[in-house]
């Protein structure tokens, strides 16, 4: 009996957490199959089940998940370090319609394209859009865009990056436009459901007007990139670019919500907002389309 005003002092200093019943092997299972599975919002849902589930495991689940995911990563690099350049890119193909106002009024046919590949060292992203309308003999609505932008990793947040993009709308003044960007980038926010990019340098710009004229300019560029999914099922996305020069600034917006149909099936809704300073005489400011596509992934 002289033990026990000891053995109450010992079980008083330890933490509850250390009687904890064991994490089941089926529970563990749902969590090594979410993190395997690689999609972050899959991963928190799991977790936040194991925990009502088993709500005396908290601290072991999250304990397990961080080795799974730990386990992951360390495979994922060691796959990367293998793969040759053409391997490893995913992407989205859209198709839909779009409502412009502006310059012209219409409904048009929205096609896009996207290509990503994340390495080890090296980020590669591919864009093509493309809004068109034909109609009485005539166009009423077209746009074209396609960049290739070139990130290097120098840390988990910050990389140098170069962008090239060309661009055709004759309803914003312009028949063609190139853009050449260096810079510098870095992840401000860096979480499984939440990035977000800001990117600043130098550019240049060669732009071919509708009234013929021809403009080579030096340029600053800035850039903000927030991707943020909001369930397992549906994100939301916010892309800004802006070029500074002397003659015409140009600054593009690019709001999106998607959210899953079935399988890799998914619908978005878009707003494209695109300004120009100094458009040609005649044309307004700003330019506006809202797409509704269907995006499929793969």
């Amino acid at each position: 009996m002289r033990f026990r005003p000891a053995f109450l002092l010992l079980s008083a200093l330890v933490p509850a957490a250390a009687f904890a019943a064991p994490i089941p092997p089926s529970v563990a299972d749902m969590l090594k199959a979410a993190v395997n599975g690689g999609d972050a919002g899959t991963v928190q849902v799991a977790v936040a089940l194991a925990k009502k589930t088993n709500p005396q495991s908290a601290a072991e689940i999250d304990t397990l998940v961080a080795q799974y995911q730990a386990e992951a990563k360390a495979r994922h690099e060691a796959k990367l370090r293998r793969q040759g350049f053409l391997r490893g890119w995913s992407g989205q193909g859209q198709a839909g319609a779009a409502y412009s106002t502006g310059n012209s009024r219409n409904t048009a046919i929205a096609l896009g394209l996207s290509l990503k590949r994340d390495g080890l060292y090296w980020r590669h992203a591919l864009t093509a859009t493309a809004d068109y309308q034909h109609s009485d003999g005539a166009d009423q609505r077209e746009r074209y865009f396609a960049s290739y932008e070139s990130n290097y990793k120098v840390t988990d947040r910050f990389y140098v990056l170069g962008v090239f993009s060309w661009e055709r709308d004759r309803f914003s003044g312009f028949t063609s436009r190139l853009s050449e960007a260096l810079g510098l980038g870095y992840s401000v926010i860096k979480t499984p459901t939440m990035t977000l990019n800001l990117e600043g340098g130098p550019a240049l710009r060669q732009t071919r007007y509708i009234t013929g004229e021809n403009e080579n300019n030096f340029a600053g560029r800035a850039a903000i990139d927030y991707q943020w999914q909001i369930t397992p099922g549906l994100s939301f996305s916010q892309n800004l670019a802006a070029y500074g020069q002397s003659s015409d600034s140009t600054v593009t917006s690019n709001t999106a919500l998607t959210t899953k149909l079935l399988g890799n099936l998914s619908a978005q809704l878009s707003f494209l907002a695109q300004y120009e300073s100094n458009p040609p005489l005649g044309l307004e400011n700003t330019d506006t389309t809202s797409r509704l596509t269907l995006v499929y992934s793969f």
